[in-house]
């Protein structure tokens, strides 16, 4: 099987493994559906080529924390455990931006994974990066003050020229791990203190030197 240009610069390693005689093509997904659900067989490795993927951990009480997000060139690690692992998917992986896939039988990968050095480099970097960025986010959710976390949230995902952040108060929740009602209530605090304005799924700064400084004196 040939691969796309597209398809090798993202993923150097396919130009060199076999396919066995499978024929894969781009799987494609549009925003807002559920490209894996929790509990789900994970039959198939997903190899990202275009789009954006949000994992989610949802608790019972339906609170949600962003565990990462897959972006092109990248595969989602719990998807590929889960895969290999034989075990059911314990997320949800939710299409934030439209996503073409390449989606690899897990039988091909793990032979792959035997015979193919790059794959072996690929799978074993992808998973130390996410294990780290998942324990700076547990570092994150424990040890750091959500009010300060919450401020910088603002200031990273805004500019000067572009001080609006359309999310909701739950979206918002989700990014930073924690409840709802914790971020409307810090929201409607520096909305009282005339940081930032509110309206229905949208947050406007008005003084992001005033964020910054508050965070420069922590």
């Amino acid at each position: 099987m040939k691969m796309d240009t597209s398809s090798i610069d993202l993923f150097p390693f396919l130009q060199g493994v076999e396919f066995l005689g499978y024929d894969l093509a781009p799987v494609k997904l549009s925003a807002g559906a559920c490209a894996f659900c929790e509990g789900s067989a994970s039959a198939s490795i997903p190899l990202l080529l275009k789009g954006t993927i949000k994992v989610m951990k949802t608790a019972k009480s339906g609170r949600e924390v962003l565990l990462y997000r897959v972006k092109p060139g990248q595969t989602c690690i719990i998807m590929l455990s889960s895969a290999l692992g034989d075990i059911p998917y314990p997320a949800t992986a939710i299409v934030e931006q439209d996503v073409e896939t390449l989606m690899i039988p897990v039988e091909l990968y793990q032979h792959w994974l035997k015979h193919n050095a790059a794959v072996q480099s690929f799978t074993y970097q992808s998973l130390a990066l996410r294990l780290s960025s998942v324990m700076a986010l547990v570092e994150e959710i424990v040890f750091k003050r959500i009010d300060i976390r919450l401020m910088r949230f603002l200031l990273e995902h805004t500019s000067d020229r572009q001080a609006v952040l359309y999310l909701t108060h739950e979206e918002l929740a989700a990014e930073l791990g924690t409840a709802r009602e914790v971020v409307s209530r810090l929201l409607k605090n520096m909305e009282g203190e005339h940081l930032l304005t509110l309206a229905r799924g949208k947050i406007m700064l008005i003084k992001r030197d005033d964020i910054a400084k508050i965070l420069q004196n922590q």
